[in-house]
């Protein structure tokens, strides 16, 4: 904005470029106050809830999608936990950081040096938005691998799966010894026709 324009032309211009989708998100990605920073992992092991609460609230204004989940609490149901990390493990951010752009390709003197400004724009915006996506995910990879309600379904999973597994022992070994038992019972009635037989033949002599 040129400082001779007047207030309404100010008005205008602002309104062109804040009307204007690309340039508006261009515009709402611009906060110095944003605290890109992730907590540690002393941090989180000593007061999950407290700590990642907040910050996944902080990081929710990103999201492409309006219906951010939350957290929630140490006594969320398996459901709303599941959905919430299924959710940022896909997080699509809207964030973007053309207004970080170290040259300006509006200002190349011919269209061959506005496009190889542009590539080396785009180049630099990539690699930018892959950090951001990878910062993102250690925040969700912090959270899921100190999470104390993923850590008690795991366990519940597993002793789960370890009394089923006990059953199954069970229920085998309750079939192998009602196998060993027919067994035995034919074999006993194989000795006992045997000797009926014998005392039979021994009554004919």
């Amino acid at each position: 904005i040129d400082p001779d324009d007047d207030y309404f032309t100010c008005i205008t211009r602002a309104y062109e470029f804040l009307g204007v989708q690309p340039k508006r998100r261009s515009y709402d990605s611009i906060d110095p106050f944003f605290n890109d920073d992730l907590p540690t992992q002393a941090e989180v092991e000593k007061k999950f809830f407290e700590v990642l609460i907040p910050c996944f609230k902080l990081n929710a204004r990103w999201s492409e999608k309006k219906k951010v989940p939350l957290l929630g609490t140490e006594k969320s149901e398996r459901k709303h936990v599941e959905k919430f990390y299924d959710f940022w493990y896909d997080f699509q951010s809207w964030r973007e950081y053309s207004y970080l752009d170290e040259e300006d390709k509006d200002k190349g003197q011919d269209r061959d040096e506005r496009r190889w400004i542009d590539k080396q724009n785009k180049v630099m915006r990539t690699k930018r938005k892959k950090e951001e996506m990878a910062r993102i995910r250690q925040l969700v990879d912090l959270a899921y691998n100190n999470d104390p309600r993923i850590v008690k379904f795991k366990k519940e999973e597993k002793d789960k799966k370890l009394a089923a597994k006990k059953a199954k022992q069970t229920a085998v070994q309750a079939m192998k010894e009602m196998e060993d038992q027919r067994k035995r019972d034919e074999e006993a009635q194989k000795v006992k026709a045997e000797k009926e037989e014998q005392k039979r033949l021994e009554q004919l002599q």
